[in-house]
């Protein structure tokens, strides 16, 4: 995903706005999911946000499918931004989300059912998530449309990049760490390692 944002969304970005709007949108993106994550409590690959405090509010479903629901709307906006540029960009980023999804999803059911949510429950929670994504690409694209191409289409791009960043940053590699010991740290550098060449060869076999 880091790949994807800062080698293709990123420099795609350049082509189309200056770096000043670049940058601007960038950080827009990077920002706007941070206050998502911030004031929306969801479940993080397994783990309980800090800050829930009411756990059996979340436990009756509705709050979970509210907070992961508006915490996944964004990457679907990131689709619809990098297929409004070019349709290969937007399969790539595509791909990349759907690969990152399905581990998320996994674990977003597993202490929804430990926590006393019923298994179809749960499972219609997460499925109900991941369905926002269709949306938030639907928005990202009649916006793009309503206002025009051209300028629109880069700020589009500059900030599915910082969204893109800051999931990367704030949730896949912390975690990661958090389920390795110590001595086998190494795992996770080589894990980003080989997502990055994999990330480059799917770029090469989807030429922009």
């Amino acid at each position: 995903m880091l790949v994807v944002s800062f080698l293709d969304l990123y420099v795609e970005a350049l082509g189309v706005v200056s770096l000043f709007e670049v940058v601007v949108c960038f950080g827009a993106g990077a920002l706007f999911m941070m206050a998502v994550d911030l004031s929306l409590p969801h479940i993080e690959f397994g783990l309980w946000e800090d800050g829930v405090g009411d756990r059996r509010l979340l436990n009756s479903g509705l709050m979970i499918a509210v907070g992961m629901g508006v915490h996944n709307l964004p990457e679907g906006v990131v689709v619809s931004a990098g297929f409004a540029h070019v349709p290969e960009l937007g399969v790539l980023v595509a791909l990349m989300i759907c690969l990152h999804n399905v581990p998320e999803g996994i674990a977003t059911v597993t202490p929804l059912v430990r926590a006393g949510v019923g298994r179809w429950r749960a499972v219609g929670i997460a499925t109900l998530s991941g369905l926002v994504e269709p949306v938030g690409a639907v928005i990202g694209l009649t916006a793009i449309q309503v206002m025009g191409g051209g300028s629109v289409v880069g700020w589009g791009l500059g900030f599915a990049a910082g969204v893109m960043t800051y999931v990367t940053l704030d949730e896949l590699i912390p975690v990661a760490h958090q389920y390795c010991s110590l001595s086998h740290k190494h795992v996770v550098s080589t894990g980003i390692i080989v997502g990055t060449l994999f990330g480059q060869l799917v770029s090469l076999l989807l030429p922009l």
